[in-house]
């Protein structure tokens, strides 16, 4: 009983002094210039979901520069050669730069996603939107984890 005792605190000790530590997730910079580039309505969302997790009283101000870049190409026809899959693929450009010190990070986000012709035009139309939607949400999240981890690097 006492060997199983000493057994399990040991592992137990091992296991919870680790060094494992929770990487703080606050993004603690001051953006306070976004200047775009490309497609607007990703830029738009993209500068939209920046600007609100952006620290005003932080000492750290950075300026963003972002480009983005969307393509659409075929990826499916059926045997009557009609278009049946697309894929969009969008390029995001991130250029970050202190403006204390001119200290620059410099990144890309790239995000590719397929959507189905609808039997309308209409459907088609509402299922690139939908994707493109989704992509750029992600994109956001990509973006917001980098700032975070460049925070001490700026």
């Amino acid at each position: 009983m006492s060997l199983k005792f000493i057994k399990f605190t040991v592992i137990i000790l091992l296991i919870t002094s680790c060094g494992y530590k929770i990487v703080d997730e606050k993004i603690s910079l001051d953006i306070n210039n976004i200047v775009t580039s490309g497609d607007s309505k990703i830029n738009y969302i993209l500068k939209n979901k920046l600007s609100s997790i952006s620290d005003k009283g932080s000492k750290k101000q950075v300026k963003l520069t972002i480009n983005s870049k969307k393509t659409k190409t075929i990826k499916e026809k059926n045997v009557r050669n009609q278009i049946t899959k697309y894929r969009i693929k969008i390029v995001t450009e991130i250029k970050l730069m202190n403006t204390l010190n001119s200290n620059t990070k410099e990144f890309y986000v790239l995000k590719e996603g397929d959507y189905n012709v609808g039997d309308k035009h209409s459907d088609t139309i509402t299922n690139e939107k939908k994707l493109v939607e989704i992509m750029t949400a992600s994109i956001s999240e990509k973006i917001i984890e980098r700032l975070v981890n460049f925070k001490n690097d700026i």
